[in-house]
């Protein structure tokens, strides 16, 4: 009997990555221009169009806030408002859709066959343009009442910041951790409008100023990952994103501020890198259409 066959789809703004998985992971993917044109009105024909045939179900992640009916509270990126895009898929191809946001689909892809695999209980935080992250619990994921669950990002860690955060609060884990928090602290110390990985480089030939940077930065996002874990307690904490290109260097000094304001019970709590990239997503909404 032929395995059941499943979407997995994750929306950019600029991308969408597709990929046709069965229970024992990826058999093929590709991706399609993500057209934001007319308030992103194509984008679901277009990923129909683009399908290898019928499937039992498929999942499409987001950018933005989703219900867990499946309504998506607006995607600024896609021009989207409140609509429901899972409808939409189903009534053009008939097959079964399920929405979540894209944090959220990285979190259950690298739970499921990534740096978390292994682990029921897994926290992904992403380290990109801003921070964003997903909780997965039971293997299941926790979005919350309001499709916020795992938004480590907007953790207040600074409360006396005078810069407001892109979400409109001030102190934010984001607007230190972030790759453009990062380039921020760098400017903060003197060091000019480094990127993100130019801080890091330098930082790891020996330069002191950037490795305060580093160590600043590293030392927040260590004490907001160890106030989540004392609410949820995961087995692991899973750190993707561009800047976690930085790898162990990033991740030593991550686990270390961890273990410094862990609760005790918490802090067999493991700290790892992601491993599947820019394809968590896919992994994860097959994983969610799976379910």
């Amino acid at each position: 009997m032929p395995m059941s066959k499943y979407y997995g789809i994750d929306v950019g703004g600029t991308t969408v990555k597709l990929g046709l998985f069965t229970e024992t992971g990826l058999q093929e993917k590709w991706e399609i221009p993500t057209d934001i044109s007319d308030g992103g009105k194509n984008i679901i024909r277009d990923i129909a169009a683009s399908l290898k045939g019928d499937a039992a179900s498929a999942a499409i992640g987001v950018p933005g806030a989703v219900l867990a009916d499946g309504t998506v509270n607006r995607c600024v990126n896609l021009g989207w408002g409140v609509c429901r895009p899972g409808d939409e898929f189903t009534a053009i191809t008939g097959i079964p859709c399920r929405m979540c946001n894209d944090a959220n689909a990285a979190a259950l892809g690298e739970q499921w066959l990534g740096g978390g695999a292994g682990s029921e209980n897994v926290l992904m935080v992403t380290l990109g343009t801003g921070v964003g992250g997903g909780l997965v619990l039971g293997g299941s994921l926790v979005t919350g009442s309001h499709g916020a669950g795992g938004e480590i990002g907007h953790i207040c860690v600074e409360p006396d910041e005078p810069e407001a955060c892109s979400c409109g609060n001030h102190g934010c884990l984001e607007h230190y951790c972030s790759a453009t928090g990062i380039t921020r602290l760098g400017v903060r110390a003197g060091m000019g409008a480094l990127t993100a990985k130019d801080i890091f480089d330098r930082a790891a030939a020996g330069d002191e100023v950037a490795l305060a940077v580093v160590d600043t930065a590293c030392d927040y996002l260590g004490r907001g990952i160890a106030s989540v874990c004392a609410v949820c307690d995961p087995e692991a904490v899973v750190i993707g994103g561009g800047v976690a290109r930085a790898g162990e260097f990033l991740r030593i000094r991550v686990d270390k501020a961890f273990h410094k304001y862990a609760f005790h019970a918490c802090r067999g709590t493991s700290i790892r890198l992601a491993t599947l990239g820019n394809d968590a997503g896919i992994f994860g909404t097959a994983r969610l259409a799976m379910a």
